[in-house]
């Protein structure tokens, strides 16, 4: 279940002792232009270096309750991808290489994806020996079919995961009842993914297509070995709520971006 915290929502499916995470909104920042206001935590949409850093160190101390600062986030260019890096305390501080996603077992680090639409998926798991792995991915449409939510599992027991301790919390995101797609989209999917898959998440209405990439998601993480009990999702659609959320396609580009962290204390 998804609950509100101040300026984050937070899944109780990923409570756990020494883990922290929280997934941003509008709400909170020092931004004041228009259509970055108040909480963007990425650059190239209007706001100063200054701004932005600024409102990454109020959502890792809101993440975190005041213990980490934005010199512990971990963030690189998102690339639309399905890879997925591991990442030390060595990366935090400066921009990682692309990717579209991150692990590790290091205390102290805040892993940090962007989102104005596309889908943020944080993660915990734990090693027989009780200590704690995390991960965090951003999954657009181009990640999710690649399997960006199914490679993030992979690396998790790689690096010594038990399977049935890891969590999933899929955060806010475009739903199916606003995401539009063509054809074009449909064919790519379906290459991909098989037509099952696609005639599952693609559904016809009025003439139009609209996809669930929420639904996507949730099939791959199962098919990656999760059950649905390991799995948590957000009710909140972001173009439906662009008073809350940014989105993409509500403000038909001119937005900020929301951050999901994630981190162990």
């Amino acid at each position: 279940m998804f609950e509100k915290h101040g300026i984050l929502f937070r899944s109780d499916l990923l409570d756990a002792s020494g883990i922290r995470h929280g997934f941003s909104t509008r709400e909170g920042g020092v931004s004041h232009l228009p259509h970055t206001a108040s909480m963007n935590v990425a650059d190239g949409h209007g706001d100063t270096p200054e701004t932005v850093r600024e409102n990454i160190g109020i959502l890792a101390r809101a993440v975190t309750d005041g213990i980490l600062d934005e010199t512990a986030v971990i963030c690189a260019p998102q690339i639309h991808s399905a890879a997925v890096r591991y990442v030390t305390e060595a990366d935090c501080g400066h921009p990682a290489e692309p990717c579209d996603g991150f692990f590790t077992d290091c205390p102290g680090v805040l892993l940090m994806v962007r989102t104005a639409d596309c889908v943020p998926i944080l993660y915990t798991a734990r090693r027989a020996d009780g200590s704690p792995l995390i991960a965090a991915v951003h999954a657009g449409w181009r990640g999710t079919v690649a399997g960006i939510a199914a490679e993030a599992v992979r690396k998790l027991t790689q690096a010594g995961a038990d399977i049935s301790t890891v969590r999933a919390a899929i955060g806010q995101c475009i739903h199916d009842c606003c995401f539009e797609v063509r054809e074009d989209f449909t064919h790519a999917v379906t290459e991909l993914c098989g037509a099952d898959f696609a005639s599952r998440h693609i559904r016809a209405q009025n003439g139009k297509q609209y996809a669930d990439l929420i639904g996507m998601n949730t099939e791959i993480l199962q098919g990656a070995g999760l059950a649905q009990a390991q799995i948590d999702v957000s009710p909140y659609c972001t173009a439906c709520q662009p008073d809350l959320f940014h989105s993409h396609r509500a403000s038909h580009g001119k937005r900020g971006a929301m951050g999901a962290v994630i981190g162990i204390l």
